[in-house]
């Protein structure tokens, strides 16, 4: 009688080495083990020309679009075809960066945070009265919901309305407060 040979223990192969038996996709085929094999090389130059983050994640990003080629297409210079997907993906990144960059230079400074320095007593006195000024049942819904914390889900049971009725007299307080320190 012969002996049953034991079971090879399955590895996983993992992603930065190059790994013989590629993992599987989720649609059941395996990707091209060139990609996987070239991985290392192309994380070692782009850390080189950027940072070991965004370079960890533009190689993966890399391998992820690679992955989903046609195999039936042949790649004569897997190196090349890697480091340029590798430099267009780092150029969105940082075309993004500064398009996001530009449009927070020409955001209005309205927006900013103001010094409390800036605030004088006059101010302090035109915001009490703005509040004083409105009706009670929309001072009271304000002041629970911005000074005091409450949600609105809070209000609506404290006063026992429904959560929309909360919702609209806080719209309605706001909208009378900001006029009224406007006039």
């Amino acid at each position: 009688m012969s002996r049953p040979t034991p079971a090879r223990p399955v590895r996983e192969p993992a992603l930065d080495a190059s790994a013989e038996a590629p993992a599987p996709t989720t649609s059941g085929e395996r990707p091209d083990a060139t990609w996987r094999a070239h991985l290392v090389w192309l994380r070692t130059r782009l850390r080189s020309r950027f940072s070991a983050d965004l370079a960890d994640d533009l190689a993966q990003e890399t391998y992820l679009r690679l992955v989903g080629r046609a195999a039936d297409a042949p790649v004569e210079n897997p190196r090349g075809l890697l480091m340029t997907v590798a430099t267009n993906l780092a150029r969105d990144v940082f075309r993004r960066d500064r398009v996001r960059a530009d449009y927070a230079a020409r955001a209005p400074q309205a927006y900013a945070p103001t010094d409390a320095a800036h605030h004088t007593a006059e101010d302090d006195f035109q915001v009490r009265e703005a509040i004083r000024s409105l009706p009670p049942k929309l001072r009271d819904v304000l002041l629970l919901s911005k000074i005091g914390g409450l949600t609105n889900r809070e209000i609506a049971q404290r006063y026992g309305l429904s959560v929309r009725a909360i919702d609209k007299r806080l719209q309605q307080a706001v909208t009378l407060f900001v006029a009224r320190l406007r006039d």
